[in-house]
């Protein structure tokens, strides 16, 4: 018969020996997860190295709408993504102000891809329609009003989030240490908070969704008629499904808060720690990181610019490697 003592010790060790199990799984996602961002943030680096150093994508709007808001903004979201994850991953605790920071610069990033987006296809639109009047349209001045314009309505959104979240009585804490690690469900966040953002989420999908689609329809019907330049209307077409796909992921992106407060209410941790994971990878990180490798590899112009940098950089670190 086993005694008190002896079973209590194969139960400790059992335990320990799961715990351990658990804490190798934890640590390789965080491992792999780490290094699959890290390679999409050098590719998005690349990407805006490109833009920026050669004149004849600095100097096109198309490109700056792609450089000035898409892939910074899906820069920004990955990385401050993955900087949370690694929060919660290793049990970091962080002060309310800070992580309201974090919190609030990753909304900012994640406003300004449907509002891009939105303008990418107008400016298609405008391309395959209006033609003749599209140098004067589309110039680099409207480009970049249109560029600014979009980082202000983002910062007027987090503004009205911020003057929210201040709505809760801090002052009543008996510390602005956080008890918790940092999400957005654990910002202290009130009942108005919660119906403006699920408000202003919807509307800035619905309508960069009927923008979209408008535009699509348009390019259709101009494409329809004998007049026009069928390669320029197809090509516009295409991109304009892309646009669509892309906004597509950014939804799935959005929705992934949801799936996580659902996930955090299960009452298994170790289950809600694994399905947070699988959350994360696939409904926030993967949109992200096939965001602006989509764009450049779709792009026939940015594309062998694109591959050319990336095979220097991959033969100057094997001739690093082997100079070693």
């Amino acid at each position: 018969l086993i005694n008190a003592d002896s079973l209590t010790n194969i139960l400790a060790n059992q335990y320990i020996g799961v715990y351990l199990f658990l804490t190798h799984i934890h640590f390789a996602f965080v491992t792999v997860t780490s290094l699959a961002c890290l390679i999409f943030l050098v590719i998005n680096v690349i990407i805006i190295h490109t833009l920026c150093s050669r004149p004849v994508f600095r100097e096109t709007s198309r490109y700056m709408l792609l450089l000035g808001n898409l892939v910074v903004a899906d820069s920004f979201v990955l990385f401050m993504g993955q900087f949370m994850y690694m929060n919660s991953a290793f049990y970091v605790l962080l002060s309310y102000p800070v992580c309201g920071f974090y919190i609030m610069i990753s909304y900012l990033s994640a406003q300004i891809a449907p509002l891009t987006l939105s303008v990418m296809s107008i400016e298609r639109y405008i391309a395959v329609c209006f033609p003749f009047h599209y140098p004067t349209i589309v110039t680099m001045r409207n480009t970049a009003f249109a560029i600014l314009s979009v980082w202000g309505l983002g910062c007027v959104d987090i503004l009205i989030r911020v003057l929210l979240v201040l709505e809760f009585p801090f002052h009543l804490l008996p510390s602005l240490q956080m008890n918790f690690y940092c999400t957005s469900t654990a910002l202290l966040r009130g009942p108005r908070f919660n119906i403006y953002e699920t408000a202003s989420t919807t509307v800035l999908f619905l309508l960069s969704a009927l923008v979209i689609a408008s535009s699509f329809i348009a390019v259709m019907v101009v494409a329809l008629s004998a007049s026009t330049d069928k390669v320029s209307a197809d090509k516009a077409r295409n991109t304009l499904l892309l646009h669509m796909f892309q906004l597509s992921l950014n939804l799935m992106s959005t929705m992934g808060q949801p799936i996580f407060n659902s996930v955090a209410a299960l009452e298994d941790p170790i289950l809600a720690g694994q399905l947070n994971v699988v959350v994360y990878v696939f409904l926030v990180m993967m949109p992200r990181c096939l965001s602006a490798l989509t764009y450049g590899l779709k792009d026939s112009s940015l594309r062998p610019v694109l591959m050319s940098q990336l095979c220097c950089h991959l033969q100057f670190k094997e001739i690093l490697c082997r100079t070693r």
